[in-house]
């Protein structure tokens, strides 16, 4: 009789947990993997990815067109072998494969990460709240990068998120068009929320003194409370970066407006890491 009752017990629990997978959000991705990639403050630092498909935005220096469109299957990369899964996913199996991909990397992270990023993440907004809701639960801290165009979206997510990625992108790199407000907006919500916040400025040879200047006047109201990153362009990202004298006026320019700052291409690719 005990084992027909745990028996039961373990279809009615497997019951909850399949009509819980059916109704948990999804998003269509490109990978999951473990790197030392890293943006901002936490270039360098040992945690895992996830990349979201799909993005509304093309900047002239993109680096992951590839992301535009969700392929049948994405790739999980793992220390030990490497898993194909269906599109899209729903949070409560990305979780898991979050953890599988931490757990089997072989470096015990005293904090584990999760960055998830794109493509443009905000697009799929309760897929980032679950998702960062479940690996939140099992001690993960929460790393979300954003294009920082849609407060209304990250409004919904925020909650579940504790570290801000925000682009700052000068119109310029972007077909001219601005989103000053709207990045403004997104840093604020993620301060109000308590989250630390890095803004990126990627610099190339369409980037000038007044659109930086323009950009360092509309992030005066949040200054005291962001890392601001300015990252020159590299080949990898599909564009040139500035000129030495360029970068080092502008590294002046960004001092005199009063930002911590740091200077930071990407540099996981010189690396050779994902």
């Amino acid at each position: 009789m005990a084992d027909l009752h745990s028996a039961l017990h373990n279809l009615r629990a497997k019951a909850v947990a399949t009509e819980a997978a059916k109704a948990a959000p999804r998003a269509p991705l490109i990978e999951i993997f473990w790197s030392i990639q890293g943006e901002g403050r936490f270039v360098g630092v040992p945690m895992a990815f996830l990349r979201v498909a799909t993005c509304p935005l093309r900047c002239t220096y993109c680096d992951t067109p590839h992301s535009y469109e969700a392929p049948p299957t994405f790739p999980v990369k793992t220390a030990l072998r490497e898993l194909r899964e269906p599109n899209p996913s729903n949070s409560e199996r990305a979780a898991d494969l979050v953890k599988m991909v931490t757990t089997q990397s072989g470096q015990a992270p005293k904090v584990p990460r999760l960055s998830i990023t794109g493509g443009e993440p905000l697009v799929f907004p309760d897929f980032v709240k679950e998702l960062g809701r479940k690996v939140r639960a099992h001690g993960f801290r929460a790393h979300l990068e954003t294009a920082a165009h849609d407060p209304k979206a990250l409004q919904q997510c925020i909650e579940q998120v504790d570290h801000l990625s925000a682009d700052y992108k000068l119109p310029e790199t972007i077909g001219g068009q601005s989103y000053a407000a709207q990045h403004v907006q997104c840093c604020q919500i993620a301060i109000q929320r308590g989250a630390s916040v890095d803004v990126k400025i990627v610099l190339n040879q369409r980037t000038t003194d007044a659109g930086l200047e323009k950009a360092f006047a509309d992030l005066q109201v949040v200054r005291e409370k962001i890392l601001l990153v300015l990252q020159p362009a590299t080949p990898m990202q599909q564009d040139r970066g500035p000129e030495n004298v360029d970068l080092q006026r502008w590294v002046a320019l960004t001092a005199r407006a009063g930002f911590d700052l740091r200077v930071l291409p990407q540099v996981h690719r010189a690396l050779r890491v994902p």
